[in-house]
């Protein structure tokens, strides 16, 4: 079972109960934005390790209990390229990628509420979080995929 939990929910007062209960999840475990993965620290009161390793990779995350932390829109994008077989150097899209093609259950839980970086995306030409998510679901349509928006 793979779970990605991303982007803050629109009821700021369901923080704690989405947390504890990825929490508790069974399986790998992803979180995918920097403001998804404050939230999280936040709630279950964690400290992270943040790594910045350049200026053109995603900062890294590391949370105790969570396998993979990482910035979302970019990632989720990057990872889309890799399952669509081309190239990327973000190693966390390549990690979640992995997890995706080697995992058969997998549930994005999908927060709803308003990402204060659209104008930056659309920019750069990268696809709003749940069109993403959606394209990489229709790359993976053999596995059992669910989804939850909070």
């Amino acid at each position: 079972m793979l779970n990605i939990l991303t982007g803050l929910p629109q009821n700021k007062e369901k923080d704690n109960i989405i947390c504890n209960n990825f929490a508790k999840s069974v399986g790998y475990k992803i979180i995918l934005g920097s403001s998804t993965m404050k939230m999280y620290c936040r709630e279950l009161n964690i400290q992270p390790d943040i790594k910045i390793i350049s200026a053109t990779q995603s900062p890294q995350y590391f949370i105790t209990g969570i396998d993979i932390a990482s910035e979302g829109v970019i990632t989720l994008n990057e990872c889309y390229k890799i399952l669509s077989n081309k190239n990327s150097n973000n190693k966390q899209a390549f990690e979640t990628a992995s997890l995706l093609k080697q995992t058969n259950e997998i549930k994005f839980i999908i927060g709803t509420a308003d990402n204060k970086e659209q104008q930056f995306y659309k920019q750069n030409n990268l696809l709003p979080r749940i069109e993403i998510i959606n394209k990489i679901i229709e790359l993976l349509k053999d596995k059992k995929i669910t989804t939850e928006f909070v």
